[in-house]
């Protein structure tokens, strides 16, 4: 039986001695502002985000030495004084003293975490960090480096020098953090031998037991049952290697062979049933989702979208996934079948869920491919090599009314949301339909420079069905002549066109119309039915798609050049939509777009201002009041224009804003940032480098809503005044998440097809993230330094229109002067007056060359002031970081040894006090 005094009591006793010096209190100090200094780095501030990320992704490296200081002294200290045998003569179990010492050790590895707490302080300073997810990272800590002890006691138990017992812990603290990397060092060590295969299972089955990956959900806000699993299995294996240790000194001297591989034995089994429980654990996902937003919770939308399946309708899902998958989809291989196993567990007799691995090459991949499952070839590195694998990562959802497919679940696709929209789509009777405007941009049929549809559409065909709509006829018809027309398109075997069969019309590009097309564009506008518009005075994937621009030739620009093919007609109100913006009694200038001075994310600081953020962090008005931005956080536009509406339609709700810019922002005019060129590939347009920006101190709108119910006009429109939103790039990024920040441009486009159609149940879904919680402190800091910036363009401008004003001035004098003369004939005052202004023009022009000159540096040094300034402040708020952290322990050190020196004094005789 274990008596939790005799524990206690040694507990005590180490712990006491820990501290009785000055070295477990520097231990501490080295240890909090280590992890400062990973905490609060470079990185930490060009991701301006209030959490622990940085030092999470280091962590490992700290206890890698941390622990092995604080155990070194453990059970080497003890035989090097002699004090061992003493301590296995008190009345106490060998198992007392060992749990007594691992407590203490504990103890100590606590308290130090707790002084670290103050990186918390400092970060609920900078921002407004999410508790739930602060919490679960350092229980993670606190469980990583529990476990870590009993590895550092153990090789203080084999020895009895601190030193060695140091260095023998940090080696031993180095297989389980490092296990995760022996496939690759067999790999490497088979090569020279002719090897050249992958260990995926090994790899796979390494990986899960090494530490930094157990870590992982924690930092995410997750609780996971099978890491806590595995740590405290890791804990108790390693007590009991301590245990063998420290009970050899009983074994008699002729059998300890024997002993030695009897314990050998038992330890090896007790590996073998630790990694079967980690098996075990692994194949039951349970975990508690701690964070603020429950992202790791299945949502209510699959809640209802699993019980909205009809009783007897069985839906099938079949995952196609790879066994081994290169370590960076790792992760998400990880979540898909946690969460397809959720929905199997959840669904019961309406969902059963068939999970097929699939080999390269083998007839599960054929199977696969069948179902337009298509292996995704992933480049990675692998031990400083690049490295090529095809990787099947897809679900096919069956029903007896319909298919849906996800071909593969790239890393950044949220997970949750595919499955589940997939899953309400098949277990409809009927889908909802997307007409697509043939326009120039060609969405449906590859544009300029493309092959094939464009993402918007392959991404609406997972939950609509998709169609073509000809504006060369009429869009609204009598349904006559829609069954007329569908029955001919059958026939022929080609894409349907639309005359009204769809719920909504999706137009990109429409100044792109000719006038008749236009008409008809307009006719369905009119009828008040669901229409998402977006145009660009500036489409930055096409140029020749601008709306100022005469239509590209038909074959592309050659054919133009050499004469050949036939000039297409004109656009329609050449190119204004002048119609469409008198309807919505909306204005929009083709030619004009906006920029914006505040850039939230200083890693993309050298994006030019047109092409930037409309983020709710740097603007809380960023995003309107609407199921469409509902969620939203960062939408990235691209030479955007802007749309105005009046206040009358704003206060009635005929009008609402979408997304607008910050009243740091302004206008650019056509003639301000093109100049003209002759370069075919640009469309007849080429960018200017740094056209003259000034702020005009207004928001303005780069999306708005249109609607109303009024019988003589209804309206039921989105107008976007940014075509590049919807452009593929955005939709390669949101899949392959190459980037550090999520930007939200396809969230908000399919947000607004499911609020135009009535259909908002996964706006929510889709919208679902952790809320971006930024280092406010350091944002209100910058955000006074670029209104100083501003101000100083504005008057360096002001400047050089006040002198060039001056100078004109004096020309219109001289020449006035000259007029007014009668000592000469007109002939020669003609002369004179020509001589004149060209003298005068000519320094004129040199002196507007040299204060443009002159404004340029002005703003170049005050661009660069900023940027020094704002580097100050991080540098000031990075140095009390890593100070403040080291204060808190000496404080608290010095006051015990002081309490501790007087209490020692006090109990010395007076005569014998010096």
């Amino acid at each position: 039986m274990i008596r939790a005094n005799v524990i206690l009591a040694v507990t005590k006793r180490n712990f006491n001695s820990y501290f009785s010096g000055i070295l477990g209190y520097l231990f501490i100090v080295v240890f909090c502002v280590a992890a400062a200094a990973m905490a609060f780095n470079t990185q930490f501030f060009a991701a301006n985000q209030a959490n622990l990320d940085q030092l999470s992704g280091q962590f490992h490296y700290l206890l890698l030495f941390l622990i092995p200081a604080i155990t070194m002294t453990t059970w080497a200290d003890e035989r090097k004084l002699g004090t061992d045998e003493l301590l296995f003569t008190l009345p106490a179990t060998e198992v007392e003293i060992l749990l007594g010492k691992y407590l203490a050790v504990l103890a100590v590895y606590s308290v130090a975490l707790l002084f670290s707490l103050v990186n918390v302080i400092i970060l609920a300073f900078l921002g407004a960090p999410d508790v739930g997810l602060i919490f679960s990272t350092y229980v993670g800590y606190w469980l990583a480096g529990a476990a870590l002890l009993s590895v550092g006691m153990l090789a203080s138990a084999l020895t009895g020098n601190a030193t060695v017992a140091f260095v023998l812990g940090v080696v031993f603290c180095c297989i389980p953090i490092f296990v995760g990397g022996l496939a690759g060092l067999i790999e490497l060590i088979l090569e020279p031998f002719g090897y050249a295969g992958q260990l995926y299972t090994l790899r796979t089955a390494t990986e899960e037991l090494s530490l930094r990956e157990q870590l992982r959900d924690f930092s995410l806000g997750v609780l996971p049952l099978s890491s806590i699993f595995y740590f405290v299995l890791l804990t108790a294996l390693m007590l009991y290697l301590n245990l063998v240790v420290i009970s050899k000194r009983r074994w008699a001297t002729s059998n300890r062979s024997s002993m030695s591989m009897h314990y050998g034995v038992r330890a090896v089994c007790l590996a073998v049933t630790f990694v079967s429980l980690m098996s075990l654990a692994n194949a039951w996902p349970k975990r508690a989702d701690l964070t603020a937003e429950n992202l790791f919770s299945l949502s209510d939308a699959t809640y209802d979208t699993i019980s909205g399946i009809p009783e007897g309708h069985q839906i099938v899902i079949q995952s196609f996934i790879s066994p081994e998958v290169p370590r960076e989809y790792n992760d998400t291989r990880r979540q898909l079948l946690g969460l397809l196993r959720e929905y199997d567990l959840r669904g019961g007799s309406r969902i059963e869920w068939r999970n097929i691995t699939v080999e390269p090459f083998s007839e599960e991949a054929e199977q696969a491919r069948a179902f337009g499952i298509e292996p995704a070839r992933i480049q990675y590195e692998q031990d400083g090599k690049v490295e090529e694998a095809e990787v099947f990562m897809g679900v096919v959802v069956q029903s007896t009314t319909d298919n849906v497919e996800i071909p593969f679940f790239d890393r950044g696709l949220p997970i949750e949301y595919e499955l589940t929209r997939s899953l309400r789509t098949a277990s409809q009777d009927s889908r909802k339909t997307i007409g697509i405007l043939q326009t120039d941009a060609n969405v449906m049929s590859g544009g300029f420079g493309q092959g094939g549809d464009w993402e918007i559409v392959t991404e609406l065909r997972k939950q609509y069905k998709v169609i073509n709509v000809n504006p060369s006829r009429k869009i609204l018809a009598d349904k006559k002549s829609s069954e007329d027309d569908k029955e001919a398109s059958d026939d022929n075997g080609e894409t349907e066109d639309a005359t009204e069969d769809f719920d909504l019309l999706l137009a990109v590009m429409p100044s792109s119309l000719t006038q008749p097309e236009l008409d008809n564009f307009m006719e369905y506008v009119e009828s008040g039915k669901p229409t998402l518009i977006f145009d660009d005075p500036f489409p930055a994937f096409n140029p020749q798609l601008c709306p100022r621009q005469p239509k590209p030739m038909p074959g592309g620009p050659m054919a133009g050049m050499f004469g050949g093919g036939q000039r297409p007609d004109p656009k329609g109100d050449n190119g204004a939509l002048t119609s469409l913006m008198s309807l919505l009694n909306l204005e929009w200038d083709n030619g004009e777009i906006v920029f914006e001075q505040i850039n939230p994310h200083s890693e993309f600081s050298y994006l030019r201002p047109e092409v930037f953020f409309v983020s709710r962090s740097a603007n809380p008005a960023a995003f309107g009041d609407s199921p469409i931005t509902s969620g939203l956080q960062d939408v990235v536009c691209i030479f955007s224009g802007k749309v105005n509406g009046n206040d009358k339609d704003r206060d009635s709700g005929r009008l609402k804003s979408l997304l607008q810019t910050s009243a740091n922002s302004g206008r650019l005019e056509w003639e301000k940032y093109t100049d003209a060129s002759m370069s075919f590939m640009g469309g007849g347009v080429r960018l200017q480098e740094n056209p003259l920006r000034l702020t005009d101190k207004y928001a303005h709108d780069i999306a708005v809503s249109v609607q109303s119910d009024d019988k003589d006009n209804p309206l039921n429109v989105v107008f976007c005044a940014d075509a590049d939103l919807i452009s593929d790039q955005f939709f390669s990024l949101r899949r392959r998440q190459v980037l550090d920040v999520e930007f939200d441009n396809v969230t908000f486009v399919l947000n607004a097809v499911d609020a135009l159609v009535g259909d908002e149940e996964f706006i929510n879904l889709r919208s679902r993230r952790s809320k971006l919680r930024t280092l406010e402190y350091v944002e209100s800091q910058s955000r006074d330094l670029r209104k100083k910036l501003s101000d100083e363009e504005k008057d360096a401008e002001a400047q050089t229109d006040a002198n060039l004003k001056a100078a004109t001035e004096e020309l219109q004098k001289a020449v006035t002067e000259l007029k007014q003369r009668d000592d000469i004939d007109l002939a020669s005052k003609q002369q004179l007056l020509a001589a004149k202004e060209e003298q005068v023009n000519k320094r004129i022009n040199a002196e507007q060359r040299e204060l443009e000159r002159e404004k340029e540096k002005r703003v170049r040094e005050a661009a660069l002031n900023m940027k020094r300034d704002v580097r100050r402040i991080e540098n000031q708020v990075q140095f009390f970081a890593w100070i403040i952290p080291a204060i808190l322990p000496i404080c608290f050190g010095l006051l015990l040894l002081g309490l501790r020196n007087i209490s020692e004094q006090q109990s010395i005789v007076p005569e014998r006090r010096r």
